[in-house]
Formats: structure tokens, sequence, C-alpha cells
């Protein structure tokens, strides 16, 4: 699975600020038992299908940055969910194609749509399988993406994104390329510090580090470890982690990666910023 990023550089405590000034929100809400996931129809079973279709689905959200193939993609993956009571593949798909949709979309509405849903699809996914690390991972994901775009949910999404985080670390830290470290390094160097945040830098190097001893080449891991450096004032040791972060999202990027140019925008950013 693709790597996500978490909540965009420097965004979070302005986030928690306007909801604190505007008011706060829920970031979870009650499962909707309204929606096609809470209810199977034994007639329309059919798993070998929805594998079928998922895999359509993977292919169309490979044409990325396309938004119409991922929202194609999106509704390949949620019907494979229906079609597939007893498995999660299609749901975790389609919170993939909404936090991508949540992120890119030109209309703000829209990106909120996405980002709402995505985190009450994500919810789905403990239901059915309460002990697979993906169900936490990307429900962390999706709450920090709806933190970015409905800022009301800043202040108790990021409260519970770090909790599936580590919930996610504890049943499986190797999953997307040790993503559960990576997105929670990224949310505690980002986040303010304690009593407003769950920021703590420090922890964030220790994530960083341990996302790049599971996966050294890929290239948010070693983004993520740069970060951390530069957000301790360690700008040589950042330097380096952000070109070879560089050097691995070119050759990701050669490979045909399609999130490959934002991996390099990051990382050609970062060298820059830090002297190099």
């Amino acid at each position: 699975m693709t790597g996500v990023h978490a909540v965009r550089p420097r965004l979070l405590l302005p986030l928690m600020l306007a909801c604190l000034t505007a008011g706060c929100a829920a970031a979870l809400k009650p499962l909707d038992m309204g929606s096609e996931l809470a209810h199977v129809d034994p007639e329309r079973v059919d798993p070998e299908h929805a594998a079928r279709l998922a895999a359509q689905a993977e292919e169309l959200f490979a044409l990325r940055p396309d938004p119409d193939a991922v929202r194609r993609a999106e509704q390949l993956w949620l019907e494979a969910a229906r079609i597939a009571p007893a498995e999660i593949e299609g749901i975790v798909g389609a919170v993939r194609a909404k936090i991508w949709l949540a992120k890119h979309l030109a209309r703000e509405g829209e990106r909120k749509r996405a980002a709402t849903s995505a985190v009450r699809t994500a919810q789905w996914c403990a239901v059915r399988a309460p002990a697979a690390a993906v169900c936490p991972y990307y429900l962390g994901l999706a709450l920090g993406v709806q933190a970015d775009v409905r800022r009301a949910t800043a202040v108790d999404g990021l409260k519970h994104m770090v909790e599936q985080l580590r919930r996610a670390i504890e049943l499986d830290p190797t999953i997307d390329h040790g993503g559960p470290h990576r997105v929670l390094a990224r949310v505690l160097v980002r986040a303010p510090g304690w009593p407003t945040g769950p920021g703590d830098p420090e922890e964030g190097l220790e994530h960083a580090r341990q996302a790049v001893a599971i996966d050294p080449d890929y290239p948010p891991n070693q983004l993520a470890l740069a970060e951390a450096y530069r957000e301790l004032d360690e700008p040589e040791a950042a330097r380096e982690h952000y070109k070879r972060g560089l050097e691995l999202a070119i050759a990701w990027q050669e490979a045909g990666d399609p999130d490959a140019a934002e991996w390099i925008e990051e990382a050609s950013d970062g060298v820059q910023q830090t002297g190099g």
C-alpha cells in the first residue's frame, strides 16, 4: 500500500487554535447504521467477484493524480466491501481513495465530504477485523486528514489519531513500510506540546528512526526522519536525510510510483531550506 502523509507541515497549531476559537467538534461519531456496510445481503455475497473488483480498483488508483480514476477506484472498492462482508480489503481501499481525494480535490466542500466519509468508512474496518493493524492505521490517517480540512475536529481528532497509530504499532508496525511509526513521528514533530496538543519532537525522532529501520529505502521514512532532525535544530542531519529521501524518491519516480513527485518536492524543499 502506498504511504500517506499526516496533516500538512506547520498547520497543526493554527488548526487547534481555530478549533478553540470557533468551537470544537467530535472527530469520531457512532457507527452509521444506515451505511450499506452495516447490512449484508446474503444473495449478493461473492468474495471472488469482490477480489476482482479490488484488483480493478488498484489499477485505477495507480492512475492518480487523475481524480476521476480515484473516484472510480473508490466506488469499486466500496462495492467489493459490500459483497465480501467478511473481508476488509474493500474498506481499506476505499479509505485510501477517500483520503487521497480529501487531500487533492480542488473544492473545499468536496475535500471535507471525502475526509468525513474516510473516517466513517474506516470505522467499519475494526468491526470486521479488530486485530488487523491496517484498521487503526487507516482510521488514524483519516482522522488526520479530517483534522486538516474540518478544523473544528482538530483537537479531538489528533487525540484519537495518536491513539489509533499507537494501536497499529502494537499490532504490526511494519505495515505500509513502517507507516504507523512514520505517521506518528510526523504528528509528534508537528503538533504543539502539552497541554495544547500531543507534540513531542524527541519521541517523534525515535518513531522516525523506527520507520527507517523497518524500511530505509522508502522515501517518506527518510523525509520523516529529516523533518524530526530539522525540528530539533540539527540541520546537517536533516539535510543528509532530505538528500537521501530525494535520491530514493527520484528512483521511485523512475520506477513509476505515482506519489513520487510529491516526495521529490518535499525533499527538494528540505534540502534547500537546510542549506543544501
